[in-house]
């Protein structure tokens, strides 16, 4: 399964998160496309108390390269990496041409 999108538009992933411990954290998230990071949401900060869930918007401007990446959700707390998830839908990037070009023709 993979979603398609059109290159250099901007889209939102909604991801549900739970904190399963009883304290609260402050978490700061990315999600990327591919292990290179072709496009990144960036940093995306919220605190959750014990037990707390909600669903996180990630921003990402789909890159200018024709492919399809494996979708990337790193978290961290305090600056250590406590989880690193791989989402089961890739995404997809296409570039429509603006303009139609037939073959040339010679004199």
């Amino acid at each position: 399964m993979q979603a398609q999108f059109e290159y250099g538009t901007t889209h939102v992933a909604h991801v549900p998160v739970i904190n399963p411990t009883p304290g609260t954290f402050t978490y700061d998230a990315e999600l990327y496309l591919g292990t290179l990071k072709v496009a990144t949401s960036g940093i995306v900060s919220f605190t959750l108390i014990g037990g707390e869930s909600k669903t996180v918007d990630f921003a990402i401007t789909m890159p200018s390269v024709e492919g399809t990446w494996p979708v990337l959700i790193d978290v961290l707390v305090a600056g250590v990496l406590i989880a690193a998830y791989q989402a089961i839908e890739d995404v997809s990037v296409v570039i429509t041409p603006d303009v139609d070009i037939g073959p040339p023709t010679w004199d």
